[in-house]
């Protein structure tokens, strides 16, 4: 059947693709019990062409648990506080240098809190033509080469 549930590997160490499953819709409890060994299993799961307004993602984020509401408002989605909309354009089409540093320089979400969350949920919506991009680092395999000493 080709809406069954599979994974398909993107990368040597990280990096895997769900197919068949279309998350803009409410997931059935085996679909959703499906997703959760998937996100448990595999750090950096991808569901391509997706398109999710804020409510969805609001509720998909939800059967994880309590969603945590970023730290600066502005970019709280106006209708779902749970939701982070974050832009690098101004609400009067001005580019947001701000926003632009912080997406570009290197950095990690959430890894100095005491109680981490247990999964982050990126859903892009417009994606530039380039310089772009969400990279990922699988820090178990380059703690696995490090030497003994």
């Amino acid at each position: 059947m080709p809406n069954t549930p599979q994974l398909r590997p993107l990368g040597d160490t990280l990096g895997t693709e769900a197919l068949g499953v279309d998350l803009s819709k409410p997931l059935d409890a085996a679909t959703f019990t499906w997703v959760a060994a998937a996100f448990a299993e595999h750090p950096v799961l991808v569901f391509r062409d997706q398109n999710l307004d804020a409510a969805a993602l609001a509720e998909f984020g939800r059967r994880f648990g309590t969603p945590r509401k970023h730290a600066l408002m502005k970019y709280r989605h106006a209708e779902h506080p749970e939701v982070s909309w974050l832009t690098n354009v101004e609400e009067d089409g001005k580019i947001d240098w701000y926003g632009v540093k912080r997406a570009t320089d290197w950095h990690t979400d959430s890894t100095f809190e005491d109680n981490l969350p247990l999964l982050a949920i990126l859903h892009a919506k417009q994606v530039p033509s380039d310089k772009g991009g969400t990279m990922f680092a699988d820090m178990v395999a380059a703690y696995a080469a490090l030497p003994e000493a």
